[in-house]
């Protein structure tokens, strides 16, 4: 099993591009909607199933003359490629659970309440310009 730094530094730039593309497009419209993260995870996990299936599909077909696709297609190979997927879709899926984290903190923003504000607070007037708040 070897391990190539080439694919998993090409899949990590995609990462970076898809995650531009989306944070450029949300910075345009105002509002966080596109997840880019959590695209690539889809994308990264497709591509992945695509690969195993073809790999299976080659490993399992007979090659009478020697080909340069023997040594791609056969199992151990795919499991030597296996963390060029897996590393991007773990990092992946973390930025898109810190993505949703302040999506629904800009959501709850807007709606008027104030960052880390609970709904079980009291407010107190402490003077006619400045009002403290409890948690109860």
């Amino acid at each position: 099993m070897v391990f190539s730094l080439i694919p998993l530094a090409f899949s990590l730039t995609l990462l970076a591009l898809t995650l531009f593309i989306c944070r450029t497009i949300n910075a345009s419209h105002g509002v966080l909607r596109l997840n880019g993260a959590l695209y690539f995870f889809t994308l990264c996990l497709v591509a992945m199933l695509l690969d195993f299936a073809l790999t299976m599909v080659f490993a399992s077909a007979s090659f009478h003359d020697r080909t340069e696709y023997e040594g791609l297609a056969s199992r151990t190979a795919w499991s030597g490629r296996i963390l060029t997927y897996l590393i991007p879709c773990a990092i992946s899926l973390l930025l898109a659970l810190r993505f949703r984290r302040r999506q629904r903190l800009a959501y709850g923003l807007g709606r008027g309440r104030k960052p880390g504000h609970r709904g079980d607070s009291l407010a107190i007037q402490t003077s006619p310009y400045t009002e403290s708040e409890m948690p109860l």
